[in-house]
């Protein structure tokens, strides 16, 4: 019996210390235990000192070298019960989370800890060197809401700063831990470590042309709307070759199967200044789009419509001081892409632009009506987990019933710091409202703005503004688990600084009201 107890002992010793061999690439913050009372290895976080706000946000991204047999991604939860965690946050005592893995083995490794928007924690890179064919990326993320407490974006608690704004949702008891928001929920990435993703294109020097990003569309595999006018193509001399006849790869257009659908869930840094941080595969849909020159300059974001065309704001495609059109010729867009000049990063595919279609009634004016322009590639690309289509809207463009939305935009535009652009795409929650609301903000968007528009933003610092000019604005659908266009990037007005003021909404092109146009130019191109 003696012998059982110390053999007991000597494996739970082992099994301790193959735990304490998982290196944390920040121990102060996380670490492996073992779940009391049995030999399971679970992840475990403490925030130390949380502040005292009405929401307490934690991300936390895993890297696994194996792919999931089921659907379980594992799930993060608090230590202790919502009111004694809420009391320990009150107390000023550490908030502590304990992540549940999916595998027993391997156990996943840490990507990165984001706490009410600051990251807390950059992992190392644990797959350098691993011979696997895939990595599966986990992204979960758990809200713990705090009643009679300041708004995180009230003014600060410097320590913790670019807190996400709350989604909507109904809360259901006094401290309202959101499990069903869209971002609690992971998403998986398989990625194949040794791939050739036909890059064309040398390595640019980085140097960027601004303009505004804007925010995320509403998710709905359909396409309905009343705009039937295909002029004003530009096409290069080899135009030819974008007719041939791919109907094929055109049938991907928003299939359900590839759709609106994320890789995994997003965090960003709020310009997308004081944007939140994103992960590769997160925004599938987002592109970017270079001039090409003499050298390669970044000239606005796009979103993917089918395998062989990309949305984009009309003023994209012009000089902006002659107004004529830019050939085709000279436009590069980057599909897949995460660091905005890592031309040769996994994931990433290069076309080129074979021509493109402004929308007739775009103007070049100071309106963002019909600010939209259709590239079509050169040569079609196909669908992985970097690249996905967004899915167009469906139902009515009433815009009545979106006002207080939240739409979610994203893109490498100039940061709070000044810097023209990001090397990585940064998110922002913009709620959107109504267009009397939108006057009231600035006289400007009175002659901005048009019955095919609309404005969103927080006006807390966290909008799109120069080099996001463009991207979408998606919302997520929580009944289908996508996300859908429902605006593009047009204009924002300029501060007495000569960039964005943030103070103000940022315009937005109606992609709801433009529908049937988009469907003509993605089925005849």
């Amino acid at each position: 019996m003696a012998q059982m107890y110390v053999l007991i002992a000597l494996l739970s010793q082992l099994l301790f210390t193959l735990i304490q061999g998982q290196q944390s690439p920040c121990p102060q913050y996380f670490r492996y235990i073992l779940k009391p009372g049995t030999d399971e290895t679970i992840g475990q976080i403490e925030i130390q000192s949380p502040p005292k706000v009405s929401e307490l946000r934690l991300k936390v991204g895993l890297k696994l070298t194996a792919e999931l047999p089921t659907k379980n991604y594992g799930h993060l939860k608090l230590a202790q019960s919502t009111e004694d965690s809420a009391q320990a946050v009150l107390q000023g005592r550490s908030l502590l989370y304990h992540i549940y893995f999916p595998l027993r083995q391997p156990l996943p490794t840490l990507i990165a800890i984001w706490f009410n928007g600051k990251k807390y924690c950059t992992g190392l890179d644990a797959t350098e060197g691993v011979m696997t064919t895939t990595i599966t990326t986990i992204t979960l993320e758990h809200a713990l809401y705090l009643p009679n407490m300041p708004s995180p974006n009230s003014p600060p608690n410097e320590s913790h700063q670019n807190s996400t704004p709350k989604p909507e949702q109904q809360q259901t008891s006094q401290y309202d831990i959101n499990h069903n928001n869209m971002f609690l929920k992971p998403f998986i990435i398989k990625i194949p470590l040794y791939s050739n993703n036909n890059n064309t294109f040398l390595r640019p020097n980085q140097s960027s042309r601004p303009q505004p990003n804007q925010s995320p569309a509403k998710p709905v595999p359909q396409h309905n709307n009343n705009n039937n006018n295909n002029n004003n193509n530009n096409n290069n001399n080899n135009n030819n070759n974008n007719n041939k006849n791919n109907n094929k790869n055109n049938n991907n257009i928003n299939n359900n199967n590839e759709c609106g659908i994320s890789s995994r869930s997003g965090n960003a840094n709020l310009l997308i200044s004081n944007g939140q941080e994103t992960l590769p595969g997160e925004w599938p849909w987002l592109v970017a789009i270079f001039l090409v020159t003499h050298k390669y300059e970044f000239q606005c974001a796009g979103t993917i419509l089918t395998n062989k065309h990309v949305l984009t704001a009309g003023h994209c495609v012009k000089n902006h001081e002659s107004n004529e059109t830019i050939p085709p010729n000279v436009l590069a867009v980057a599909l897949g892409r995460f660091n905005l000049f890592g031309f040769r990063e996994v994931g990433t595919v290069n076309r080129e632009v074979a021509s493109y279609t402004i929308h007739p009634d775009y103007t070049h004016s100071i309106s963002s009506d019909s600010d939209l322009a259709i590239l079509n590639l050169r040569e079609p690309v196909e669908y992985n987990y970097f690249i996905k289509p967004i899915c167009l809207w469906s139902g009515s463009s009433d815009l009545h019933n979106i006002i207080s939305r939240r739409g979610y935009v994203v893109g490498w535009g100039k940061d709070e710091f000044g810097h023209d652009h990001t090397d990585h795409p940064r998110m922002a929650i913009m709620p959107i409202v109504s267009l009397e609301i939108c006057h009231w903000n600035s006289p400007s968007f009175v002659t901005l703005t048009s019955n095919r528009t609309f404005c969103a933003g927080m006006r807390d610092g966290s909008a799109p503004c120069n080099g996001d000019s463009g991207t979408a604005l998606v919302l997520f659908d929580n009944t289908t688990d996508r996300y859908i266009l429902r605006g593009v990037v047009s204009r924002t007005v300029w501060s007495h600084e000569p960039t964005c003021d943030l103070t103000k909404y940022t315009v937005f092109v109606d992609v709801a009201k433009y529908l049937v146009w988009i469907q003509q130019q993605i089925s005849t191109t």
